[in-house]
């Protein structure tokens, strides 16, 4: 059943009102090294072969981390307009490896994947970073969404294991008492790692959130190169 598009609507309203609310606060903090840290300690990272991480700079630490790791390393191109770029461990000289890692290095650093190669993936760890969580297991992000519809894109064209962990590292001041307003694309998270801790939301376990077509215009779908190969060069 579609989502009720005035609930979807107030939903949206809800959100947007909260980014602006907490866009300086949340500006003003960086991600620590330690939060980086306390993700290499987690067991879904350490069994990970292939894990997903958003290009955001605040981020940067846990990609070059992850190809130290021995991880292969899949990013969003910015916009998901090039779809997804694979970095392989131990392919990039050390003193290369922060400028690789970062948005205008991986294009070059990294391998463009074909569709046959994106479906060819298990990714089995997904990592973002948000604007707020909330003690459900809901995020809060930028408001574009490439994160959640780059899960959804993956998990469409069977790139993850339906059993894969999500996790969001944030600030301490980013986990707000009250839950957040919460969209129908909206992935729950399974893990949220501060410097202070490592909190488990208990939520029931669900498959991968699937594409919202109808709320996806068709200029994005002809932007976004995986849309397009899933559409079928129209709108399904």
């Amino acid at each position: 059943m579609a989502p009720d598009r005035d609930n979807l609507s107030a939903v949206q309203l809800a959100k947007q009102a909260l980014r602006e609310e907490l866009a300086l606060a949340a500006a003003a903090r960086g991600l620590s090294g330690r939060i980086a840290e306390l993700l290499r300690r987690e067991p879904a990272y350490r069994g990970a072969r292939q894990i997903l991480v958003s290009p955001l700079p605040s981020l940067q630490q846990v990609r070059i981390n992850a190809l130290l790791d021995g991880k292969e390393l899949i990013v969003p191109a910015p916009g998901l307009k090039d779809g997804f770029y694979l970095l392989k461990p131990y392919s990039i000289p050390f003193p290369q490896l922060a400028h690789s890692v970062s948005i205008k290095g991986f294009a070059k650093a990294g391998q463009r994947l074909s569709r046959p190669e994106v479906e060819s993936l298990a990714v089995s760890l997904c990592i973002t970073d948000a604007v707020a969580v909330d003690q459900q297991g809901n995020r809060l992000g930028d408001g574009l969404g490439f994160f959640d519809l780059s899960v959804a894109i993956l998990a469409a064209l069977g790139a993850i294991s339906r059993d894969a962990v999500l996790v969001a590292l944030v600030d301490a001041g980013q986990i707000m008492a009250k839950p957040l307003p919460v969209a129908c694309w909206d992935v729950p998270l399974d893990i949220i790692i501060s410097e202070q801790q490592v909190f488990r939301p208990q939520h029931v376990a669900s498959p991968p959130r699937p594409i919202f077509w109808e709320h996806l215009p068709d200029r994005k779908i002809r932007k976004i190169t995986p849309l397009w190969w899933l559409s079928g060069g129209k709108k399904p």
